[in-house]
């Protein structure tokens, strides 16, 4: 299956999870998307390796930081990935790391599980939208 055809397929599973209700199944799909968008943004500002030690970076967060002092470099970037943008899903990232140690330790009700899991997809669904749109516009922006 071509990349672009998985990444479709996935957005449209994250869409069907989340009106299904499957929230831990529908931001698992967002997660799985961002990270993917992330590195997108990170081919299209220069390379998916870290700028000062040159290593593939593999985790979010450090994708998410890369991106930020990128920005002093790299003017389309400064101009597309906003503090906002980049704040969101920073907040995004705490927030399901959280769930999912809260989740293995016990340490929230069932109920208070499935509403944070519910906050979670919808506001992945949110940010997927988000940065699919940035990495158009970046697309778009480098062609011309």
């Amino acid at each position: 299956m071509p990349k672009q055809d998985h990444y479709r397929t996935f957005i449209g599973r994250l869409e069907v999870s989340l009106a299904d209700g499957h929230y831990l199944e529908s931001a698992w799909y967002a997660y799985a998307v961002l990270e993917d968008r992330l590195r997108s943004l990170l081919r299209s500002s220069g390379t998916e390796f870290h700028s000062r030690t040159n290593r593939q970076i593999t985790m979010m967060g450090p994708k998410l930081r890369e991106l930020k002092e990128r920005r002093a470099r790299v003017p389309l970037l400064a101009a597309e990935f906003s503090d906002a943008l980049h704040d969101a899903l920073d907040v995004w990232k705490e927030d399901r790391n959280n769930l999912t140690h809260a989740m293995a330790d016990a340490t929230m009700t069932v109920a208070d599980i499935d509403a944070s899991a519910k906050k979670l997809a919808v506001d992945g669904a949110r940010l997927v939208r988000d940065y699919c749109a940035l990495c158009r516009r970046m697309k778009k922006q480098a062609i011309k």
